[in-house]
């Protein structure tokens, strides 16, 4: 089990992490988020035995899950093919020199939320998903940058990674139709992450990963919300909001310089009428928690069993702890007591209200926690598990894995 006892508490209360070689959130954050690499050496030893590389293969054959497979030298060079695969795919291939990549195995993998609650420390909008990817001997997907932070975790296996300098759009790349590959990558960094090896690369950093034998490589990804995205749901809030009742207005104005000319004080006066909209702290809520909520995949629909409190206290009774759907994004906004998810408002009864904090204090629900609920709170929490929102999953009996 990848469970640290009391995970989320000690990235909140800002104690040393053992998965970040010992440094605080706030070090962290200060001296590495997304400024430079950190290496730190079996931060997450139980990845090594969580997930078989055939059972990743597996996965990739699955219709509905985002897969990919490179190969360094295929009918093209960096051939990329997009899944889902036939189970004959894989002996087909060379025995070196490919790599298969599966997107958001934490949606199929109910452990790894509990990998995922280690990084506590950002907010859980900011984290995308977990991708896992298998490499046969020289495996790779070349020499490239991301333009999000991620965290290389090595199962199984080992891998060579080597990194390099900052990139951006005007570093030359290798002519590919799909791939953005770099052409030329100095080399910085040159170290191989055996079992359970953490290995931290900001946004823009070069970095290319080749495995030494075959190995499984977990990629903890954040998400990077483009500045337009996010300003094209600000304005259709203040659209919605003011739609066309308010018209510029400008008494007091002064004669102009020239009747053909659109005058500083005049760019000022719309300025100022403008920022007044944006000028609303609660503007930003309403208009990003059904965008940041939204769910990876938009045709997702969960799927859950009926379940009735007596069912959920048999459940808790037999050790079982509750995981929140991996495949949902949750959003709880404290200032309104409101909770998103998957884009748009849950309806939470008042009684369940004050028991959010807890609820939604990790991604696993640990049964223990329940013991003291309310009628209403296990009433709720069976009706979301009858929707699919909440997973009845083995309980952590407090041990790390």
């Amino acid at each position: 089990m990848l469970l640290t006892p009391g995970v989320v508490d000690q990235c909140l209360a800002d104690e040393p992490l053992p998965w970040l070689g010992g440094l605080r959130a706030s070090e962290f954050l200060r001296d590495y988020w997304q400024k430079k690499p950190l290496l730190v050496r079996n931060a997450f030893p139980a990845l090594g035995e969580l997930l078989e590389p055939q059972e990743l293969l597996e996965l990739a054959e699955t219709d509905d899950i985002e897969s990919r497979l490179i190969i360094e030298a295929g009918k093209e060079p960096w051939e990329l093919r997009q899944g889902p695969f036939h189970e004959t795919t894989w002996r087909k291939l060379p025995k070196t020199g490919w790599t298969a990549l599966v997107q958001a195995v934490d949606h199929y993998l109910p452990p790894l939320a509990d990998l995922l609650d280690h990084f506590s420390f950002m907010p859980e909008w900011r984290i995308d998903d977990v991708m896992v990817s298998y490499a046969v001997p020289g495996g790779s997907v070349g020499a490239h940058y991301d333009q999000y932070d991620v965290f290389l975790i090595q199962g199984p296996g080992q891998r060579r990674w080597q990194l390099g300098d900052i990139c951006d759009e005007q570093t030359p790349r290798i002519a590919h139709a799909r791939l953005k590959l770099i052409a030329d990558m100095p080399v910085r960094f040159d170290e191989v992450l055996g079992p359970g090896d953490l290995l931290y690369v900001p946004p823009g950093l070069a970095h290319h990963g080749v495995a030494v034998d075959e190995c499984l490589t977990y990629s903890v990804g954040f998400r990077a919300p483009p500045l337009s995205h996010l300003l094209e749901q600000v304005i259709d809030q203040v659209l919605e909001q003011h739609g066309t009742r308010t018209l510029f207005a400008d008494p007091g104005r002064s004669v102009p310089t020239h009747p053909a000319a659109l005058q500083a004080d005049d760019l000022a006066s719309v300025q100022s009428l403008l920022l007044q909209w944006l000028a609303d702290p609660a503007l930003y809520a309403r208009a990003l928690a059904p965008y940041l909520s939204e769910a990876k995949y938009p045709d997702y629909e969960p799927e859950g069993e009926d379940c009735e409190r007596d069912d959920l206290l048999a459940a808790l009774d037999d050790g079982l702890d509750l995981l929140r759907d991996p495949a949902s994004r949750w959003l709880w906004l404290p200032d309104s007591q409101t909770l998103w998810r998957n884009g748009e408002v849950v309806d939470v009864p008042a009684e369940v209200g004050a028991w959010l904090p807890r609820l939604l204090h990790g991604r696993r629900l640990p049964g223990a926690a329940l013991r003291e609920a309310p009628p209403a709170v296990l009433d709720w929490l069976a009706d979301e598990i009858s929707a699919g929102f909440w997973l009845p999953v083995d309980g952590s009996d407090g041990e790390a894995g």
